[in-house]
């Protein structure tokens, strides 16, 4: 059985946050996605794009002279076209 999306991103939220590195005040917008499907079904392309961000998150992505994984601000852009806001 193919996982859904939005059980992947809850499942890939709670792995990331637990290993410390995504910080827990992301972890609520996150969920609300992963926990209302129906409100987000039509936009599934884009959080399919926000579990990537998500699994590849990098909290020193932006410190080094090459771009490595995703960083808050990756995240973010995601969420502000999903309209989920703190």
């Amino acid at each position: 059985m193919v996982m859904d999306t939005f059980t992947r991103l809850a499942q890939v939220t709670q792995r990331e946050n637990k290993k410390g590195e995504l910080p827990d005040f992301i972890v609520p917008l996150l969920m609300r996605i992963a926990e209302n499907p129906r409100e987000f079904l039509a936009q599934e392309e884009i959080i399919k794009e926000l579990v990537a961000r998500v699994e590849e998150y990098d909290p020193i992505s932006n410190y080094c002279c090459e771009k490595i994984g995703y960083n808050l601000q990756d995240i973010h852009t995601i969420l502000d076209r999903l309209r989920v806001s703190y």
